[in-house]
């Protein structure tokens, strides 16, 4: 096995993991609606209802989120271009590779568009 397909293994299970564990929180989260619209709570249990359904539902969204950057890191990967920043061409740390596998942006790539992203929504406030 090449080092490409151990990279690609690997980041596989973790997209595997993120979706098992979407797919729980999805199937709590039905269980949790069905129970709840069976029965009588007052208010205060409702808002609290809510509240924890709408925790599960930005887990899952935040798991999606994580699968595509898996998928994108994935197909990198098998291009051979996995640990390279798509945007500048430096080789990304090991360091950081292992602290977020699904990253394809170099630290210095990836606070410039963070920067950008902030920017474009302080002028959709503003």
């Amino acid at each position: 096995m090449s080092d490409q397909d151990t990279v690609v293994s690997h980041l596989g299970k973790l997209r595997d993991r993120a979706a098992g564990e979407a797919d729980r929180l999805r199937r709590a989260l039905q269980e949790e609606i069905e129970v709840a619209s069976a029965s009588d709570d007052d208010r205060v249990d409702m808002a609290a209802d809510v509240y924890e359904r709408s925790k599960i539902i930005s887990t899952i969204q935040s798991l999606e989120a994580k699968m595509r950057l898996l998928d994108h890191a994935i197909a990198m990967a098998r291009e051979g271009r996995y640990g390279l920043c798509e945007s500048c061409g430096t080789e990304i740390p090991i360091e950081r590779l292992e602290i977020v596998p699904e990253t394809t942006l170099c630290v210095t790539c990836a606070a410039r568009h963070e920067r950008g992203v902030l920017r474009y929504f302080r002028n959709l406030e503003g």
